[in-house]
């Protein structure tokens, strides 16, 4: 199978991939597919050539894949960062990789079936984590515990979870027989309560957005539709009204797809003239063109990272009270 690139939205949730390779000869083990939101498939395809002579403007993944093409991986990375195109480079636990200027993210699902987190231990410098949100396996908050601490210890540069959507072969593929009734039959553990368990060891939810550098252009175009598209997310997940949360996202690939420069067009008041935003989406925007530091977008980050209040047993007991 000849491999070709398949491009997709650059989201937060999806660690802002826009370029993902198809028939890509993936880990001998289980990984997660970080721009699918998937377990990993591995296609038979292993002459990388097609793919190192397109030249591409932002996100380009590059999952694992077995040692024997690591080398070569690598050198396909480093073709597309001398293009200025950022290059997002999946490694698993224990594997490291000569590619400067690569954002390297570790993938944890191997240590996690091994039963082995001493497998994160040790990150490549300037590494982050992609962590798997599984029930029965990553759902104990005592578990989050102990990898913020690990991870906090191993200078992880920042750590995603990822609940992973699996079919039932999939989750039979990961079951162990102190998990199996879990994973396929209890809910997995929300992103929201992971985040704010490794919030408290100082790890923000999303990895920020790769940049391109030049030859690229708009730049800062891609940083500010970053910061949108990490508002939308957020706002989605906070459970406020859909409608808001994907003009956000409109925003966020309006900016992405212009050729008209943001920060010019929002210092000179011309903005609103060209795109029609909504007041948060153009607040959200000023802010981000003049890196204000107390801000709408720090707000939601803020309260999603804050745990809700427990009621305690008398408010309970007068609420029930309340609704008889």
């Amino acid at each position: 199978m000849t491999l070709r690139w398949a491009g997709q939205r650059p989201e937060p949730a999806r660690f802002w991939v826009r370029f993902a390779p198809r028939g890509w000869p993936g880990a001998n083990e289980p990984w997660l597919d970080l721009a699918r939101g998937r377990l990993g498939e591995s296609g038979e395809g292993e002459d990388f050539s097609p793919l190192a002579g397109v030249p591409l403007d932002d996100v380009v993944y590059l999952p694992p894949v077995p040692p024997r093409l690591a080398a070569a991986r690598d050198r396909l990375a480093l073709d597309h960062l001398a293009r200025g195109t950022p290059v997002l480079l999946q490694l698993l636990a224990g594997e490291t990789a000569a590619v400067p200027g690569a954002i390297l993210v570790v993938d944890a699902l191997p240590a996690v079936l091994a039963g082995d987190l001493s497998l994160l231990d040790r990150l490549p410098e300037g590494a982050g984590v992609a962590f798997p949100l599984l029930a029965g396996l990553t759902d104990d908050p005592e578990i989050w515990q102990i990898v913020g601490e690990r991870l906090a210890a191993a200078d992880a540069a920042w750590v995603h979870g990822i609940a992973p959507q699996l079919s039932p072969i999939e989750r039979r593929r990961l079951s162990r027989d102190d998990a199996f009734e879990a994973l396929f039959h209890r809910e997995a553990p929300a992103e929201r309560d992971f985040s704010q368990a490794l919030a408290r060891f100082g790890f923000t939810p999303f990895l920020p957005r790769p940049l391109p550098r030049p030859p690229i252009q708009l730049r800062d175009n891609r940083r500010v539709a970053g910061l949108l598209g990490v508002a939308a997310e957020i706002w989605l997940r906070l459970g406020r009204p859909a409608e808001a949360g994907q003009a956000l996202f409109r925003a966020s690939r309006w900016i992405d797809a212009t050729r008209y420069d943001v920060a010019s067009l929002t210092r000179e008041g011309h903005l609103g003239v060209i795109a029609e935003f909504d007041g948060l989406a153009s607040t959200l925007v000023a802010e981000a063109v003049t890196r204000s530091g107390a801000s709408e977008l720090a707000a939601l980050i803020d309260e999603y990272l804050t745990p809700a209040p427990r009621e305690t047993k008398e408010e309970g007991a007068e609420l029930a009270e309340a609704t008889r």
